[in-house]
């Protein structure tokens, strides 16, 4: 498979146009407000709008789920979401998640005070729900999609030719590999051993450069030592 992977930059994280022998797909919408940038990506590359095959959303959180419904309208794609995430993307809205160290406790803190309209996105229903795992070849790329929790209760990740898009599952931001957020701490490290299982040799997240095998083992061995 000629694979190709581009990175959108979309406000605050990344948005990965995946480009697969002659089919194509998102992962991520990025941030409201960066749409032009995002078609702009599609277009100049020769791709049509009307053939991209869908848009995977790691999660709904505002910087991952912002231009959902653009580019849906303007595309008619589908939106692929795991099955606890549908709620927050057909209201338009997902919280902010809790800190996993005490800086960014007391970020979370405030930020879950910050009023509602921080967060928001427009609202848009998705067309296919998973939950455990889904099968890309429906749409006939050899990939798959897989839960893997923590950061949020339906963050989730997709692999293809060895390589897994993650989300906020994992960061590569300065010294962070663990995410600075998330809702349940030991339900990330199972979706890192779960990631670290599959047979992937680079993870794309939502905020910073891939991440090796060996760099991620490397982190989930130092946390796991510290626990026990």
């Amino acid at each position: 498979m000629d694979l190709k992977i581009i990175t959108i930059r979309a406000g605050v994280g990344n948005v990965y146009l995946v480009i697969a022998d002659r089919d194509f797909f998102l992962v991520d919408s990025g941030t409201s407000g960066h749409e032009k940038k995002i078609v702009k990506a599609i277009t100049s590359r020769g791709l049509e709008l009307n053939k991209l095959q869908f848009i995977f959303l790691t999660h709904t959180h505002y910087d991952h789920a912002g231009c959902a419904a653009f580019l849906k309208n303007l595309t008619n794609t589908k939106i692929i979401v795991q099955t606890s995430e549908a709620e927050n993307l057909a209201s338009g809205y997902s919280g902010v998640p809790y800190g996993t160290n005490p800086l960014f406790k007391i970020i979370s803190f405030f930020g879950k005070r910050i009023k509602k309209p921080f967060h928001v996105f427009e609202p848009v229903e998705p067309d296919i729900t998973l939950n455990d795992t889904f099968d890309l070849s429906k749409f006939g790329i050899q990939g798959q999609i897989i839960h893997t929790p923590g950061h949020t209760s339906g963050s989730s990740s997709l692999s293809i030719e060895n390589k897994a898009f993650v989300g906020d599952t994992v960061f590569n931001i300065g010294s962070f590999i663990y995410p600075p957020f998330a809702n349940d701490e030991d339900a990330l490290l199972n979706s890192w051993e779960r990631l670290l299982n599959q047979d992937v040799d680079m993870y794309y997240p939502a905020h910073g450069k891939p991440v090796s095998k060996d760099k991620l083992l490397k982190e989930y061995k130092k946390i796991e030592g510290k626990k026990n």
